[in-house]
Order: C-alpha cells, then sequence, then structure tokens
C-alpha cells in the first residue's frame, strides 16, 4: 500500500510540465457551497464564442473512433511549427491532437470570455488569440481536436478565491509540499468553472473535453488538507464521480465527447489510492466516453513488479498496466485510449521501437487508439515508430 502511494507521488511530479501562472487580476464575488455537488447543470456564462461548427470541421466522433495522437502545448498551436506538426502526424497515420485548454498553472489559452475567468485574469498569459480558427486549421486536415481541462489544480483561482481553495487543518489555505494551492473539488462554484471553460471550448469547435487532474491532491501532507464536505459521511470518490457526471451531462447537447486522464497506476489502485485521490474508475467509467490512463514506463519505481528499470520495458508496463485497466472497467461502456510515453526520460535506448512496442501492446490488449505524450512535443521519434507500426513507411 505504501509503494502504490509513493507511486502515486512520482507520476503527479513527472505528468505535465506547463508554465507556471502568473498573478491575475481581482476576483469575482461568486459564493460557493459546500455540499457535494450533484445538483444538475447551470446554465453556461454567457461567451462570444460561436457555437456553429468551424469551418471544415470533421464529423462528430463516435468514442470508439481509433484515436492516434500526441499532445500538443498552446504555445505550439501559435508558433509557425502548428501546421507542419500537424502534417507529420497525419502522415505518420495519426488523427488527434490534445492541447492545452486550461493547463496545471491555472492558465486559460485563449482569451475566454468566462466572467470568473475574466475576473480573476486566467488568460492573461493565454498566447491563443482565435481559438476557432486553431481548431479550424487541424479540422481541415481531418484531425480531430481535443482540448485538456486540468480541473483542480488550479493555483491561479485558488490564489485569487480562498474561499474556493482546500484549507489546511488548524486555518488557512492549503498548499501542496508548501507550494501550490488546489482548489477543493466538492465546491460547485470551482466545479462550473472548469465546467464552463470545457463549453467555451466546444463552441469553438473542440471535438472532445480531456479532463486532467480530475481528483483530490496526492502529494505533502494530505492528511492536514479539509474540505467542504464531512469526509465521515462522504467519501472523496463520490464527489469526484458526481461532478463527472454533471460534466458529462452538461456537455451532451455538444455532441463533444469527455474523456478523463487518470493515473497508470490507479490500474494497480489499493483503497489508499483511491481513499487519497477520489478516483475511483469503475464509477468514473460509468460518466464518460474514453478513458486514458497515463501508463508511461519511466513513471514506474526501480524495481516495480521486479523489474530493475521499469522504463526500458515498455511492453510489460502498458501491456499489464491495460490488461488490469481493462478488468477494472468492463462491462461499463467506456473507451480505454492509453497515453504513451513520447519521452526518452530514464530511457536506456529511446529509438522507434520503443514506440512501437507500447503501440504492440495497446493493440494485444484491444486498447482503442493512443495519445503520445512530450511536453516539448519533439515528436521525430514517436512519429517514426508511428508510421513504421501503421505501414506508413
Amino acid at each position: 500500500m505504501l509503494r502504490s502511494f509513493s507511486l502515486l507521488v512520482v507520476a503527479s511530479l513527472l505528468v505535465g510540465c506547463a508554465p507556471k501562472a502568473s498573478d491575475g487580476e481581482a476576483s469575482g464575488a461568486n459564493a460557493a457551497t459546500t455540499a457535494p455537488a450533484t445538483t444538475a447543470p447551470r446554465t453556461a456564462s454567457a461567451s462570444p464564442a460561436s457555437s456553429e461548427p468551424s469551418a471544415g470541421a470533421v464529423a462528430p466522433r463516435a468514442k470508439n473512433f481509433e484515436a492516434r495522437g500526441i499532445y500538443i502545448t498552446a504555445t505550439s498551436m501559435v508558433l509557425p511549427r502548428y501546421v507542419p506538426m500537424l502534417k507529420a502526424l497525419k502522415a505518420a497515420g495519426g488523427n488527434t491532437i490534445v492541447f492545452d485548454g486550461k493547463d496545471e498553472g491555472g492558465i486559460v489559452s485563449w482569451q475566454s470570455q468566462v466572467p470568473l475567468a475574466k475576473a480573476i485574469g486566467a488568460s492573461k498569459e493565454g498566447p491563443i488569440r482565435d481559438l476557432k480558427a486553431k481548431v479550424a486549421e487541424a479540422h481541415k486536415l481531418g484531425i480531430h481536436v481535443a482540448g485538456r481541462v486540468v480541473c483542480f489544480h488550479d493555483p491561479i483561482l485558488a490564489k485569487k478565491r480562498p474561499d474556493l481553495a482546500a484549507k489546511r487543518a488548524g486555518g488557512g489555505v492549503w498548499k501542496e509540499l508548501g507550494r501550490q494551492s488546489w482548489l477543493d473539488p466538492s465546491l460547485t462554484a470551482a466545479q462550473d468553472y472548469n465546467i464552463d471553460i470545457a463549453r467555451e471550448m466546444v463552441a469553438a469547435g473542440v471535438d472532445e473535453v480531456q479532463f486532467d487532474y480530475i481528483r483530490f491532491p496526492a502529494m505533502g501532507d494530505t492528511q492536514n488538507a479539509r474540505y467542504g464536505f464531512d469526509e465521515s459521511k462522504v467519501k472523496k470518490h463520490e464527489i469526484i464521480t458526481a461532478f463527472l457526471k454533471r460534466a458529462r451531462e452538461a456537455l451532451k447537447p455538444s455532441g463533444a465527447l469527455v474523456s478523463v486522464d487518470v493515473y497508470g497506476i490507479m490500474a494497480w489502485a489499493q483503497p489508499i489510492d483511491v481513499r487519497i485521490t477520489g478516483q475511483l474508475l469503475e464509477d468514473m467509467a460509468l460518466h464518460t466516453d474514453v478513458m486514458c490512463p497515463m501508463l508511461y514506463p519511466s513513471h514506474f519505481s526501480r524495481g516495480f513488479a521486479g523489474v530493475s528499470n521499469p522504463a526500458d520495458q515498455p511492453y510489460l508496463f502498458m501491456h499489464k498496466g491495460l490488461t488490469l485497466m481493462n478488468k477494472k472497467v468492463a462491462g461499463t461502456g467506456v473507451v480505454v485510449r492509453p497515453w504513451m510515453q513520447a519521452m526518452p526520460y530514464k530511457v536506456t535506448s529511446f529509438t522507434p521501437r520503443y514506440i512501437s512496442e507500447q503501440m504492440r501492446a495497446g493493440r494485444d490488449t484491444k486498447a482503442v487508439g493512443y495519445m503520445m505524450w512530450n511536453a516539448q512535443n519533439k515528436y521525430e521519434t514517436a512519429f517514426s515508430g508511428m508510421a513504421s507500426f501503421h505501414g506508413m513507411r
């Protein structure tokens, strides 16, 4: 059980490398509730974004379409390399991108018109001036566009609205490892903010909303964090599942897919992991279209499962993780689409074969597609491995 928790800590340290958010502007005055948010979704915040599909929009996808994709930063979307990267993805057999809509720094990537986002200056450092146009560029190439929304790791909102932050036992705002604050996932206002950001993305033509950090914090003195519900009566996983249910219902009229990122180690989860994170996969699977376990081999500790360096065993850990994940969500109808490692971290020999071995594990366990993660968006090796696996060269 302790080993499982230590792996959660490692995963949360390594997944995602977004820039730090700066201070925003004056906060708004919306009041938060403290009861678990199980009420019906409220009306979306006013936004000038058009609800019409973007030019050249791809047809709505069924949840079981075989996504073959990469993660890209919002900065990459505004650089000259954006379209060439999309074309290289297509040439390698890919068809999907996941971009940062709201990152782990709390930065909203475009000039959001969501009232709370404007009030706290969440878009102040957002590089995208015309999200609809950027989505349309991908659609013209037939690429499915997913927008990543980091939910409760949001230091901008937590700083500007401490009433929405997790509290410290004895008073004050709780901080993860003494640094950044988290939102309290049980508060309706915190939940609504993420739903409104997702709605605005979809109005700009995004095909899929991918919720990340859809959990409680897992690092630091989590035993001293306090939230707006009685933990002796309500479980954390009930809070997270209720939020996901609300979000999916709110997005359902748009036809957009809803996916969630979850720790890869949750496939091996012990009760302590569920208690800390609130990620009960069996329940979450009932309220999402696609579940995306982050099964990067480098994120398993040395010696795990008797393997000296798990990072050098791409097939083994991808295959085992997906096998366990499939068992956990069997019968729920959710599609499993793993995140795969596309960076050389801890890897002795990072070659195209490293990529194709992970893909082979996905195929052998009947995963439906995959997404490649490289925080620096350097995908030359990944594209080569993808192209080889899909017979593109």
